[in-house]
């Protein structure tokens, strides 16, 4: 068949040889009737139609003789990933034509352009594509084109038209041009959205799946203990079931090492993801998986993300995220030292001091701890530390008075109390030893003849004495040498006397 119609367009050639029919040849190539092409996924079944009409599994070319190859298909593609786009290009005229430029007519519209622009020219060029008379095997002319996009991220649901416009020249030198477009199936995140805008409907249908709560086994989590977690995980849709779905259980990272850090909760299976095939529409399913808090985590609450995917019964894939707050405890602990009563023995009524040191040796806070010293024999021994953080020390100094004759061997009963951070009391006992004895009773001591105590003491009463003789000899003196004095003036007188007769 291919050999008559080459005979046909010898004859045709040599009858008319005449430049105007190839010009009008010419005109018939750039302005020929719009010819749709369309290709199964196999690439082995080409079909031509006049009708203006494009059906999203095809191709369209404006010219009926530059065209894409019989083999292209069309591409489904995902977003954000690297997709490498091929567009088959054939000339389908008896003559060859030469310096081809091919250039993808791209948009920053996310409904016309599903790639993103990473670069400033996406042109491509051809040397030459051979004719029917230089190669008659439609395949053997055709010349492959590669682009390399990245999908948008915002990419919509559907078809994609993908326009390239084609500049040429023939063998008369004469320029030509068309446009094919060909179809790229693009498949974006949940709740995209179509490109076509005839979604709105099926959007009130969109499965979503949400974790609506869960327990613990046991109730309390501890670090460094396993514990199992049950997530309750449900389809909202009142009309559409999923399938497929996939669960990543992801903790928080701790984690104080110097070269890594570590998930507070690691799963003791070794693997953190949970399979469920199948949910029906407003049903709750149970996940379970069984984790080890880790040792060294503090005590507070700690984020356990949840990451699901899943597709609807048409295998359209969604994705979806939910969380919950695990709270972890740390085992309180305290040590004391050793009790000291002073004095160990005492009598009814009389006091001992009893002292001894708490230690918080946990790694949570101890809240209004509190010592309390009882038995029958004593009263008092009530002594408040307050709060002490991890590693803190607190002092008990109290007195505790005689009350009763012990009857025992003398044991006090020592009790410190104290409350985690929820409220709830917890308390340890110890024990001492403080004998109380009854009180001694004095004999009464004989009558004593009561003695009359001088006014003053002896001693006193000697230095008075001393000082009166010591006056009166004094005066003594005195009185005696004015006599002596007065005598001997008295002589000097009448010695002048009897000079004077």
């Amino acid at each position: 068949m291919k050999q008559q119609n080459k005979i046909n367009w010898n004859e045709c050639i040599m009858k008319q040889m005449k430049i105007f029919m190839i010009c009008l040849l010419m005109f018939g190539i750039c302005f020929g009737n719009p010819t749709h092409v369309y290709a199964t996924t196999s690439g082995n079944n080409v079909q031509n139609h006049n009708s203006g009409s494009t059906n999203y599994s095809g191709t369209y070319s404006s010219s009926d003789y530059i065209k894409p190859g019989n083999y292209w298909f069309t591409p489904t593609v995902k977003y954000g990933d690297f997709v490498t786009i091929t567009l088959p290009l054939v000339n389908m005229t008896p003559y060859n034509i030469k310096d081809i430029v091919i250039t993808p007519l791209i948009s920053g519209d996310k409904k016309s352009w599903p790639f993103e622009i990473t670069q400033t020219n996406y042109v491509l060029k051809l040397d030459a594509l051979s004719g029917e008379k230089s190669e008659p095997d439609v395949n053997k002319r055709t010349r492959d084109l590669f682009w390399t996009y990245k999908v948008r991220d915002d990419v919509l649901n559907g078809y994609y038209p993908i326009t390239y416009e084609i500049l040429y020249t023939d063998e008369a030198c004469n320029q030509g041009s068309c446009k094919i477009t060909t179809y790229v199936n693009c498949i974006g995140k949940s709740g995209a959205g179509s490109i076509s805008g005839d979604d709105e409907d099926k959007k009130t249908s969109t499965p979503r799946i949400i974790v609506t709560g869960f327990e613990t086994e046991p109730e309390n989590v501890f670090a460094g203990e396993n514990f199992m977690l049950n997530l309750h995980v449900k389809n909202t849709s009142s009309k559409t079931a999923i399938q497929n779905a996939e669960f990543d259980l992801v903790a928080a990272v701790e984690g104080t090492d110097k070269n890594a850090t570590y998930a507070a909760f690691l799963p003791t299976s070794g693997s953190n993801t949970v399979y469920v095939d199948h949910i029906a529409s407003g049903e709750t399913v149970d996940i379970n998986i069984e984790f080890t808090a880790k040792a060294d985590l503090a005590q507070k609450p700690y984020v356990l993300d949840v990451k699901m995917k899943y597709e609807d019964m048409e295998s359209n894939p969604y994705e979806s995220t939910g969380s919950v707050s695990i709270p972890v405890k740390q085992q309180s602990k305290f040590e004391t030292s050793s009790i000291e009563i002073l004095p160990s023995d005492i009598s009814i009524g009389n006091e001992a001091n009893v002292m001894f040191s708490i230690y918080n040796t946990g790694k949570t806070k101890l809240y209004n701890v509190k010592a309390q010293i009882l038995a029958d024999s004593i009263t008092g021994g009530d002594a408040f530390v307050g709060n002490l953080d991890s590693g803190a020390t607190g002092s008990v100094d109290v007195m505790v008075t005689g009350a009763a004759a012990t009857q025992d061997d003398g044991t006090l009963k020592v009790i410190v109390s104290y409350e985690d951070d929820t409220g709830k009391e917890f308390s340890e006992e110890f024990s001492t030893t403080l004998y109380v004895s009854e009180p001694m009773m004095e004999e009464p001591m004989p009558m004593e003849e009561e003695v009359v105590k001088p006014a003053f003491p002896r001693w006193a009463i000697i230095v008075i004495v001393i000082v009166v003789v010591l006056i009166a000899v004094i005066v003594i003196v005195t009185l005696l040498l004015r006599k002596k004095k007065k005598k001997k003036e008295a002589q000097l007188l009448i010695e002048d006397l009897e000079e004077d007769e």
